[in-house]
């Protein structure tokens, strides 16, 4: 590995020449280096931060005004953190911003990132742009300091996962939970939250204390076409590039680069090949949206205006004003099943009143602009600046973890694996003795074995050979003798 790769302290000694090689190859995109000396006046190598010209054009041009925000861990000999900004194409893709190397994840690292990414896409103070990330008290410092007037939505995924951990445990706490959390009007929202509160009145107030307003979509913005409330779109992103993560400093920018670069060319050549002005993700969006419009009942009002009922529910619908009562129509940028009821029954197509952000010639304005190729390391020129030692690690004991630990909240759907620990001291599943902070309690006493002997039945069922009766060997005992009359003769 060392004489593909070479060594690590290679990769960061060549840290200056690699941003001076994107900016000859891609002029207008943005590198910055971060190195810190230490008191015994070597520089070691602090952070790297990159944003190539055409992601920060094409986002520009063809990407909705949301963004987000998330970093992961490296899995090399170095360790560090990958902090990235993710946005979201006109076809609901992975669309990649920019991205940073740092060695921790922590305010000061989030604030340095925001800015160069504020810089970049030209955000001013957070106005009208959405940023979706977890609940890292870092990053939710830097973006209420560096993005006040921004809407902030936080990975309801997370919330989830914080709820679920608190104690509140169970089908029933998690169906509550979605439910309240995919709302798209406040009065339903309250409705899912007093039937929380009737169950259990401290899971009421723990979800009511993580502000709502922050995941929960009846309280979202209606002007972003983006409905989500959760970052899996980032978690996407760093699903992608795994085996980069796991190489050298140079080795992984590099991966990553490419990745990204074939990515732009082949999107622009996948377009090519679509018909129709809305890009195909989204009509079918559009037809699960409409899947139940059949169970809706329209009742016409006059001037393009309707009233959708079913049983109890009803809702008002404006074709002219592109608004229904629901908001899912204004929050998603597509029409919901109410608007696409009233459409059929004005006899209009549903597909002229997507929102024009997913069309797609927004789609192919993202991917307009291509990273442009790169020299190897052989024809990189040499920087005057001082070359950078490798950042001080400490190594932690036991082995190195690759993937990501999932929490318990993952793995609902899952299949469980083929050995579960249980307790000798709990007796609960998923943790030994040793490690047990619970209190003892006594086994469930075991089924007592009857005495005698098992019945004929019993074992014809618990065994896997039929049981010869006694015609059968009667029967074989017949035809011994048959063959011992026949060899005599």
């Amino acid at each position: 590995m060392v004489m593909i790769e070479g060594k690590i302290a290679d990769h960061y000694s060549r840290i200056w020449d690699y941003a001076a090689e994107v900016q000859r190859s891609n002029p207008g995109s943005t590198v910055q280096v971060g190195v810190t000396m230490n008191p015994d006046g070597k520089h070691y190598f602090h952070r790297f931060y990159v944003c190539f010209h055409a992601l920060k054009t094409g986002w520009i041009r063809g990407c909705r005004p949301v963004i987000g925000l998330d970093g992961c861990f490296l899995k090399g000999q170095i360790k560090g953190e990958l902090l990235t900004a993710i946005g979201r194409d006109a076809n609901n893709q992975v669309y990649p911003i920019c991205w940073a190397v740092v060695d921790v994840e922590n305010k000061e690292n989030w604030k340095w990132f925001l800015e160069l990414l504020i810089e970049d896409v030209g955000l001013q103070e957070g106005g009208g742009v959405t940023v979706i990330s977890d609940q890292h008290k870092g990053l939710l410092e830097a973006v209420k300091e560096l993005l006040p007037h921004a809407e902030h939505r936080q990975c309801a995924r997370h919330i989830y996962a914080n709820f679920k951990k608190s104690g509140y445990n169970g089908e029933e706490y998690k169906f509550i939970f979605w439910a309240a959390a995919s709302c798209t009007v406040e009065p339903e929202f309250m409705e899912v939250m007093d039937r929380l509160k009737a169950i259990d009145v401290e899971a009421y107030e723990y979800l009511m204390a993580r502000n709502p307003n922050s995941w929960c979509r009846a309280y979202f913005n209606q002007d972003r076409a983006c409905e989500a409330f959760e970052n899996g779109i980032s978690e996407s992103f760093n699903a992608m590039i795994m085996d980069a993560r796991k190489r050298p400093l140079l080795t992984m920018l590099e991966m990553i680069r490419l990745s990204v670069m074939e990515r732009v060319a082949t999107m622009h050549k996948v377009q090519e090949r679509w018909d129709g002005p809305i890009c195909p993700a989204i009509i079918k969006k559009l037809e699960n949206f409409g899947k139940d419009y059949r169970l809706w009942s329209v009742y016409s009002s006059g001037g393009g205006v309707f009233e959708t009922r079913s049983a109890h529910a009803s809702y008002c619908v404006d074709l002219g004003s592109w608004y229904c009562t629901c908001r899912l129509w204004e929050l998603s940028g597509v029409p919901c099943v109410h608007a696409i009821a009233a459409m059929y029954f004005d006899q209009q197509n549903p597909e002229d009143f997507i929102n024009p952000v997913f069309s797609i010639e927004k789609f192919k304005s993202s991917y307009d602009t291509f990273i442009q190729p790169m020299n190897g390391s052989n024809l990189w020129h040499t920087t005057p600046y001082e070359k950078p030692l490798p950042p001080i690690s400490r190594r932690m004991p036991g082995r190195p973890t690759v993937n990501r630990k999932r929490h318990a909240s993952e793995n609902d759907n899952r299949r469980p694996g083929k050995r579960t620990v249980r307790c000798k001291n709990c007796q609960q599943f998923g943790h030994n003795k040793k490690s047990c902070k619970n209190p003892s309690k006594e086994p469930d006493p075991k089924p007592k074995k009857k005495i005698g002997r098992p019945t004929v039945e019993k074992i014809a069922r618990t065994s896997k050979r039929p049981r010869k009766t006694k015609a059968a060997t009667k029967k074989n005992k017949d035809q011994g003798k048959q063959h011992i009359a026949g060899y005599n003769d």
